[in-house]
């Protein structure tokens, strides 16, 4: 029995069955993690990477503790908008499990949602590198092993976002990075087939995680029609088993988009 691995970044992490490796791109942000020991405890060896190393070794433990055995849990460290470094995590990642089955691209950040005329460039700049530069590169580095391994083929998930077909008021940097994932995902797919490489865009709404805390707190946030609300939020228990569900997926069988987003009712 092949055993999948898994590699994050950022806490961002790639994650694989046993036999095969997964990476997964930041982890640390709870979502990730999440997927990432989901991912873990179905029987994938999964690499994690970020910058904050302590948070990646919690994350390590809770892999290894999820899958029942020690070697099931890997990271490195570094931040994945950088082009060394995601060189170096899938290359550290091949040498440690031996191929890359799976990549989850995770990473996401929004600036402050403020009126266009306040925008600066600095967070313009940020939200690209980290939503649009790091998943290309993750997935440029994930074709050439992919490509070339035996047998060939694997599978990556882009965390897209809702907001690339519904925005919210003040957005523009991020609704204009995840659109753009959008393409990216198309496009993948394309130059994907001929080396069965399958690309799947999960597009998800407001679970439970340090970016949507204040949907619930605070004065809540902004709605179309100008006011500020709270609004419900999941469980990303279940986005987790979703990731599972997709990376289980025979490569002949593609899930281009999935949609996840809440009841009005769940609380």
């Amino acid at each position: 029995m092949r055993v999948p691995s898994c590699m994050a970044l950022r806490l961002r992490s790639v994650c694989s069955p046993l036999g095969q490796m997964t990476e997964v791109f930041r982890c640390p942000n709870r979502l990730g993690r999440t997927s990432a020991v989901a991912l873990a405890r179905a029987g994938w060896n999964v690499t994690v990477t970020g910058r904050r190393e302590t948070e990646l070794q919690e994350t390590v433990t809770l892999l290894n503790q999820a899958a029942g055995r020690q070697d099931a849990g890997f990271y490195v460290s570094g931040d994945i908008t950088k082009e060394d470094v995601v060189l170096r995590v899938f290359k550290e990642t091949a040498e440690k499990f031996g191929r890359v089955d799976l990549v989850f691209c995770n990473a996401g950040i929004s600036p402050p949602n403020v009126p266009l005329a306040e925008q600066k460039l600095s967070d313009w700049q940020a939200t690209v590198d980290v939503n649009l530069t790091a998943p290309y590169l993750c997935a440029r580095e994930a074709f050439r092993y992919m490509e070339k391994q035996q047998p060939q083929g694997g599978r990556i998930i882009i965390n897209g976002s809702i907001s690339a077909y519904a925005p919210r008021p003040f957005s523009s940097p991020y609704t204009a990075t995840k659109t753009a994932m959008t393409g990216l995902t198309k496009s993948l797919s394309l130059d994907g087939r001929k080396f069965n490489i399958a690309v799947t865009q999960i597009d998800i709404g407001n679970a439970a995680s340090e970016m949507t805390a204040k949907m619930k707190s605070g004065p809540g946030v902004p709605q179309s029609d100008g006011s500020l609300r709270h609004e419900p939020t999941m469980d990303r228990e279940y986005v987790g088993k979703e990731i599972v569900h997709i990376a289980e997926m025979p490569l002949g069988v593609n899930a281009d988009a999935r949609k996840m987003d809440v009841s009005a009712k769940i609380r």
